[in-house]
């Protein structure tokens, strides 16, 4: 009988008192010459396996949407394993980036060993390789370097000399099996290759990927920073009345990636992509961080399908809340948090007690628009009329972004949740105090603005409001309050004023303030 794949982590263990090899962002990354050629070198090798192989990319690619199959022995019924939109989103696709770093991992080691310099450098090097993450809870790190996103060629080191050699770039995109891909939606049954910012014959623009991520790099850090004052797991994951929970935060990071066409915006084709396994390693590095801050982790014991912890046992959510320990990996630097950070989102000037947050939540059901979509919000009185330019416009406060599977029918969650109401939020102070020039965030100054100074629209000219009548977008401020010593503010019950919006496409539908 066939052995399954098991998911351990990388090898070998440290011994039990030392904390395992750490997790590095990109930026860093590439700049050790070692670890990265490795990587390469490794993530090409893996490309190549043949797709009959469970732990060849197409296959463990496709475990997170189409095609559909069953991963490992594990029966997917022809709807997946998706979890999207639960309080296990987080936990699920921990053991998922695991499986990812230890096939690569692997791979490094055996080439470590065919080194004919240094071999002992690199073995070492080998040992220590980490699947890296994509630092976009800053600003600073929120573009990754270009041999994430533009490189045509690398320059790494192989094994039979020390001199550098240029070889394609595998972080820019994954080829797939020859005819492997008609099996997936369009246009990606049809394009060889993944892709992000896609023109129209499925080539990538990585131009507009970097400049789109630059424009939503505020709102990334603040609502990152803004998730650290969640207590609970399930508001950590899915949000609470005040703010974007983790998952939010996850699906802006995709839609801004994929581009309108590109893979990363579609949750059947998204794990294709090699900027997956970054993204969602950064995603697994801000769980950390949270349960560290707060030791609270979901009790959900549910099993973590496909992923096997033994041949007849899957992992459970529970049994991997020590990163180190469990699966030998570990981060190494915390989301730097301060009240002064929050200040230049929350205030002008920075208040040791209380202060008020203005916020607009989005709410709507989730599938109503029948594939990912945005909401943009403006501090204007109208859209701009320029919908390629949005996201650059100096109007623009941010956007609510919804990472949505095409067809949920296909897939088993989604059709449980098809009616469901998703929100997001919108958090405002900073483009308010910037376009009003006030400076002052009391009601009476800033609901008077705001009531001839907002507007939104939701994917450009592709949805018409009039045809989205889910949606409702509704304006509220929350307090946050610092207690002396606290790390993290603490969030209030917002006030909601649903008179700013009230009246028109896609406003409240409430018509009066209410607490």
């Amino acid at each position: 009988m066939a052995q399954h794949v098991v998911v351990e982590g990388a090898l070998p263990r440290p011994p039990p008192t030392q904390l395992a090899h750490p997790r590095l962002e990109i930026a860093t990354f590439v700049n050790d010459i070692r670890q990265f050629s490795l990587y390469v070198q490794a993530l090409q090798i893996y490309y190549n396996r043949d797709r009959t192989d469970v732990v060849s990319h197409w296959q463990i690619g496709g475990i997170h949407g189409q095609p559909y199959v069953d991963w490992n022995g594990t029966p997917s019924f022809g709807t997946g394993y998706c979890v999207h939109g639960t309080p296990l989103f987080p936990t699920w696709h921990r053991p998922y980036i695991v499986l990812f770093e230890q096939e690569i991992q692997r791979i490094a080691r055996e080439l470590a060993a065919t080194y004919t310099y240094d071999r002992p450098a690199w073995e070492t090097a080998a040992a220590a390789l980490r699947q890296p993450y994509w630092g976009w809870d800053k600003v600073a790190t929120m573009v990754p370097p270009l041999q994430v996103t533009t490189l045509p060629t690398v320059d790494i080191l192989k094994p039979d000399s020390p001199a550098t050699v240029a070889v394609e770039n595998p972080f820019l995109k994954y080829t797939y099996p020859a005819g492997a891909n008609s099996v997936l939606i369009a246009p990606f049954n049809t394009w060889p290759s993944t892709t992000r910012y896609p023109d129209a014959f499925g080539n990538s623009q990585p131009d507009q990927l970097r400049n789109a991520l630059q424009a939503v790099g505020p709102q990334i850090e603040y609502n990152t920073q803004r998730l650290m004052s969640i207590g609970t797991w399930n508001e950590f994951t899915l949000g609470s009345s005040g703010t974007d929970g983790l998952e939010s935060i996850h699906d802006t990071i995709h839609i801004r990636t994929g581009g309108s066409l590109g893979n990363m915006q579609y949750v059947e084709t998204a794990a294709f992509d090699p900027i997956f396994y970054l993204h969602h390693a950064q995603v697994d590095r801000v769980i950390d961080l949270w349960h560290r801050s707060h030791n609270v982790w979901t009790p959900d014991a549910a099993d973590l399908l496909p992923f096997r912890r033994t041949q007849n046992a899957y992992w459970k959510s529970p049994e991997i809340i020590d990163n180190s320990q469990v699966f030998n990996y570990s981060y190494g630097n915390a989301i730097n948090l301060s009240q002064s950070d929050y200040s230049e989102g929350v205030a002008a000037k920075a208040i040791r007690d209380t202060e008020r947050e203005w916020s607009v939540r989005v709410e709507c059901k989730k599938y109503e628009v029948g594939e990912s979509f945005s909401v943009y919000i403006f501090l204007a009185d109208k859209v701009p009329s320029n919908h390629k330019e949005w996201l650059f416009n100096p109007a623009f406060a941010g956007s609510f972004d919804a990472f949505v599977n095409t067809n949920p029918k296909q897939c088993a969650n989604c059709t449980a949740h098809a009616d469901s109401i998703i929100k997001g939020f919108v958090h405002i102070n900073k483009k308010y105090l910037e376009r009003s020039r006030k400076a002052s965030l009391d009601p009476d100054v800033v609901i008077p603005y705001l009531k001839d100074h907002i507007s939104w629209g939701a994917n450009g000219e592709v949805v018409d409001l009039h045809k989205f009548p889910s949606l409702e977008v509704t304006v509220l401020c929350t307090p946050l309050t610092f207690s002396s010593g606290a790390e993290y503010p603490s969030e209030g019950k917002p006030k909601i004023y649903p008179d700013v919006t009230h009246g028109r496409i896609g406003g409240s539908r409430l018509a009066h303030a209410q607490e």
